[in-house]
């Protein structure tokens, strides 16, 4: 293996682990904002809806202004190290 092939399996590993963890949240949150916020089913999924939209749609601008300013490997080498930290091992 390359460093490259290596480095772009870490980082698509990385990012599938991301949208499952993100994607596993939303039938935990329907029952949370159902149960303990008594929303209805129909309000709730539109809460999450835009929690969702807003959560992608601003990724792509908080991209742009960290690759700006930082660049872009040190933003790739520091959102790794951070997601690392903070997993559970």
């Amino acid at each position: 293996f390359s460093f490259t092939l290596f480095g772009f399996i870490y980082f698509a590993v990385n990012e599938a682990f991301e949208r499952v963890a993100s994607q596993g949240l939303m039938p935990n949150m329907i029952l949370y904002l159902t149960r303990i916020y008594h929303f209805q089913t129909v309000t709730a999924s539109s809460i999450l809806f835009i929690w969702s939209a807003l959560s992608n749609g601003l990724a792509l601008f908080g991209a742009f202004l960290s690759d700006s300013y930082l660049g872009r490997f040190r933003v790739i080498f520091l959102g790794s190290f951070s997601s690392l930290l903070v997993s559970p091992l």
